[in-house]
């Protein structure tokens, strides 16, 4: 009968207008959610795999991720660990597209918080800014600024300026 017909293709119509309108709304969900994601928790799902750094100064950092947090990564290169603010960096290859979980104290971990405990064991660091490099032992650090001893000379170097901290 013609009201079969009439009734099956109506059916089929909409039901392919559901599915465009489902599928769109799948898209729009992942690209929100894509927006949420930041690169630490990228970087803290390739832990233990290798990535290459350009900073912005264009030195390159290359090494496997040991650790990440809201805003830093620590690489392990052949000399050692290396800190990198995130904000140091103008392009990393190897992230991939995997995702962690970043707790909310991860998350909030700043520079000024691994610094910190790096001040407590006395270690001799190397600091790279995009003016040179430095090389001491972290006796503090402030808000936003550590200071840095060598030879009784105290430098004081502004966390936003920080390419790199390694092992000296």
């Amino acid at each position: 009968m013609r009201w079969d017909r009439l009734f099956a293709d109506l059916e089929a119509s909409l039901d392919g207008v559901d599915r465009r309108g489902w599928d769109a709304e799948i898209a729009e969900r992942e690209r929100d959610e894509r927006a949420r994601v930041g690169l630490a928790s990228r970087l803290l799902a390739r832990e233990g795999a290798s990535v290459r750094a350009v900073l912005v100064d264009g030195a390159t950092v290359a090494g496997t991720v040991a650790d990440a947090a809201g805003a830093w990564v620590l690489l392990e290169d052949p000399r050692g660990q290396v800190l990198v603010p995130l904000d140091a960096i103008a392009m990393i290859e190897g992230v991939g597209t995997a995702v962690a979980h970043l707790t909310e104290v991860r998350r909030r971990m700043g520079v000024g918080t691994v610094l910190r405990e790096l001040a407590a064991t006395g270690d001799p660091v190397a600091v790279d800014t995009s003016a040179g490099r430095w090389a001491g032992r972290i006796a503090a650090v402030g808000a936003d600024h550590l200071d840095l001893v060598a030879d009784r000379t105290v430098r004081t170097v502004p966390l936003a300026s920080l390419l790199a901290v390694r092992p000296a």
